[in-house]
């Protein structure tokens, strides 16, 4: 059996505020990309969920580029990210919560599941979850594999590792999440 590794809370590693240059354009292309196909969701007056917010920088995001035009809520497993969430963003509301048990008493326009799936041991469920509560758009983005490993060992970072970001239980691509979103039997709109 597999010794299940241990969830760090939040980015291992802080791209968003880093110095080299190559990072923070891949950052600023991620965030341009989402952008770009977030545009095509139409949701003002609407409702946002944001599944895994981490630290709260595509919470932060996301209020940006919906401002007060949408409600905006987000959760995460770690209560310490939820709380630096918070700083980040105060007009969103939050909560401390796991992925697998997300309350099916309301439905969102538009959930959001940033780097979320490659820390999840049971991927398939945490779709579900996510499904349960969708009642228009789902937008997920993962890291790309095994460009990122690669880009990680480019770096220098988690040699021992073959590259591989410590928390990231799951591999990525294009192809293995349309793969998922599919057996699902829900359509893909945008990869």
């Amino acid at each position: 059996m597999r010794k299940q590794e241990e969830q760090p809370e939040g980015n291992y590693y802080d791209k968003y505020h880093t110095a080299n240059r190559i990072e923070r354009w891949l950052v600023e292309n991620f965030f341009r990309k989402c952008g770009a196909v977030l545009d095509e969701a139409r949701i003002e007056n609407g409702s946002i969920l944001e599944a895994g917010c981490g630290e709260g920088y595509f919470t932060q995001f996301l209020y940006q580029k919906y401002g007060g035009k949408t409600s905006l809520e987000a959760f995460d497993i770690s209560d310490t990210c939820v709380g630096q969430a918070k700083e980040k963003c105060p007009g969103a509301r939050f909560w401390a919560g796991s992925i697998y048990e997300i309350p099916k008493d309301c439905k969102f326009d538009l959930v959001a599941a940033s780097e979320v799936l490659e820390h999840m041991e049971d991927p398939a469920r945490a779709l579900s979850q996510l499904l349960s509560v969708t009642r228009r758009y789902l937008f997920i983005t993962v890291p790309n594999e095994p460009l990122w490993s690669a880009l990680n060992m480019a770096r220098g970072k988690y040699w021992g590792r073959l590259g591989n970001t410590p928390g990231h239980v799951q591999h990525w691509n294009k192809k293995t999440l349309k793969k998922l979103v599919l057996e699902k039997g829900e359509t893909v709109r945008k990869l």
